[in-house]
């Protein structure tokens, strides 16, 4: 582990080496602003993403009359803002709605990155409000899938040019399909061309009732016991199973979108969302482990995250408008009593949808967003969700309660003009992000390096870039990777003298181009950077650097670069490349010649 207790710039290594490197031709790096969204502004949305470690509470909010219109002028005097019952002061307001393009937004903020330099911040501005279609496999069956297809090729013909969607599909992993794009015939092309996943954790995958066919068997009451019940131990255990993977989907999501600024529109099309952010309406004070039941920390994190990348979800229904059980086929009614009777299959049917449509209820409220179901047109649901979404308030607060323990914090928003009706998230867990670095060091390692693989769509919670050197006499003959971590968002800890401290680390993950599913190896390193004020200074304006070394033979791979806070467990990814040319004897002696 390497350390920099900065006195100058000599004694820390890592910026001597960046310094060597610049100057020997490599270019590092430009940190750049971030561009907010397209908006009509009462007050300018600050450019930089708000982190939690401000403590700053970020509260979107979604205001329409009673037809259900937006309501366009509000102002900031108009709000009034309550943490747990107690009025607090708003320190930053705007108004977002969606404008017109201008040839200056389609313009890089910076030029492109120099050849072997990678990274995950974004120089090309989006105008907001960003949509993500989220397309559910793993929870939806097929013949739902193919009906959410073909809806999808029919709200395409009418997508506004102006507004930036990405798509995403979840099956056995979460995979992006396509990033953020405002052009419809790339969008058509990647439909027409999806294959949907099998979900290999639901009964009955391909469509149709799910027990009915050993309800209507005439066996005895005992074997049909035993059946059933091994039946609903498969069920549970397939439920967990799509639990675990949702919840990791939802945490890659959010880690993914956080570098954004602005809302986020998650419309989230699937036939079954297994989980509720918020179960029960936690009550007021109630820490989130207690809450939570059989997933505790992990769905707790999941909330404070979808709050902190400022992530509305809007479930909508695959299955669109359900049709009774009556009008189904592989539905067996006997009279005589061996098979399903009519009022069992309509308790049946609505036994299954109610806790499915209260899921979607609840993530939606809780999130700020707003469900859709028992419609058939999915298409539009999708449409009215961006415009949903597209035009909202922004407030944020310091809150007065300095005391973070954990524990749920219910927020209120009211507004002093009657008929207006409000919409934003319900609260949040009071955690310290400090208090990551206390929890089990196992459990941490784990979740960073599953951001590490190459196929999973690149975290943005904390900016870098990075320079990537191929083996050579000023490397010592070893590929060498140059971190530059954005420090505005990383957790600075002031001591008394001054000195500005901070945990992070850097990591490569390498895989060979032509095999990009089976890692090679992966090398971490450590800095504990100790900053006097003015090596702090400096960092603020070039990047925190670290370093890690690769001894690889020559060819072609493909490496995942990561970093993460080790204070806060914010993380940042990007994909890079790296060749490593074999060795000629002309340039072996060329090389022992400048030697």
């Amino acid at each position: 582990m390497a350390r920099c207790s900065c006195g100058g710039w000599q004694r820390n290594v890592f910026l001597v080496l960046v310094l060597v490197f610049v100057i020997s031709g490599g270019e590092l790096l430009a940190l750049q602003e971030q561009s907010g969204p397209a908006s009509n502004n009462q007050t300018t949305q600050p450019t930089t993403v708000l982190k939690t470690t401000t403590r700053l509470v970020v509260v979107d909010v979604i205001a329409t009359d009673r037809k259900g219109s937006a309501v366009t002028d509000l102002g900031q005097d108009d709000f009034t803002v309550l943490e747990n019952g107690a009025a607090e002061k708003v320190r930053v307001f705007s108004f977002q709605q969606p404008a017109p393009s201008t040839a200056a937004e389609s313009k890089p903020v910076k030029a492109p990155l120099p050849p072997n330099v990678f990274g995950n911040i974004r120089r090309t501005p989006l105008k907001g409000p960003l949509n993500v279609l989220l397309i559910d496999g793993l929870n939806t069956r097929m013949n739902n899938q193919e009906y959410v297809r073909s809806q999808l090729l029919e709200f395409l013909k009418k997508l506004p040019s102006d507004q930036p969607l990405a798509v995403y599909l979840l099956g056995s992993r979460l995979r992006l399909l396509q990033d953020f794009t405002s052009d419809p015939a790339v969008l058509r092309s990647l439909i027409e061309n999806l294959n949907a996943p099998h979900s290999p954790l639901m009964e009955n995958a391909f469509g149709g009732p799910e027990r009915f066919w050993l309800e209507g068997m005439p066996l005895p009451a005992d074997i049909k016991r035993r059946v059933l019940e091994f039946q609903q131990d498969t069920e549970s255990s397939q439920m967990d199973h799509r639990v675990a993977i949702t919840i990791a989907a939802l945490r890659t999501l959010a880690r993914t979108l956080a570098g954004f600024p602005g809302r986020k529109n998650l419309i989230w099309v699937s036939e079954n969302i297994p989980i509720a952010i918020l179960p029960n309406k936690v009550p007021d004070g109630e820490k989130a482990v207690g809450a939570m039941r059989n997933y505790g920390q992990a769905v707790a994190d999941i909330a404070n995250l979808l709050a902190d990348a400022h992530i509305a979800v809007y479930p909508i229904d695959a299955r669109a408008l359900v049709n009774s059980y009556f009008s189904d086929p592989a539905v067996r009614f006997d009279p005589r009593g061996n098979g399903v009777t009519p009022g069992q299959a309509e308790a049946d049917l609505a036994d299954e949808l109610q806790p499915v449509h209260a899921n979607m209820e609840q993530i939606a409220e809780d999130t700020g967003g707003r469900a859709t179901y028992n419609r058939n047109d999915i298409g539009n649901a999708i449409r009215r969700s961006m415009d949903d979404g597209s035009t909202y308030y922004t407030l944020a607060y310091y809150p007065q309660n300095k005391s973070w323990d954990g524990r749920f914090r219910k927020i209120s928003v009211k507004v002093n003009r009657p008929g207006v009706k409000l919409r934003y998230r319900l609260g949040y867990f009071a955690t310290d992000p400090k208090d990551y670095g206390q929890r089990n060091e196992s459990q941490r390692d784990a979740e960073f390096s599953a951001t590490l693989n190459h196929d999973v769509p690149a975290a943005t919670e904390l900016g870098f870039e990075a320079m990537v050197l191929a083996p050579g006499a000023r490397t010592n003959n070893k590929a060498v990777v140059v971190f530059a971590i954005d420090p505005r968002a990383l957790s600075f800890a002031k001591g008394t003298d001054g000195t500005q401290s901070a945990r992070v680390q850097c990591a490569v993950r390498v895989f060979a181009a032509t095999s990009p599913d089976k890692a090679i190896k992966t090398e971490a390193e450590h800095v504990d950077a100790d900053l006097p004020p003015d090596s702090y200074s400096k960092v603020m304006q070039t990047g925190l650097p670290c370093r890690t070394n690769l001894e690889l033979p020559p060819g072609d791979y493909l490496l995942r670069l990561g970093v993460r806070d080790l204070q806060t467990g914010l993380i940042g990814t990007a994909n890079g490349r790296l060749t490593i040319a074999k060795e000629t004897p002309e340039s072996a002696s060329t090389a022992e010649r400048k030697q």
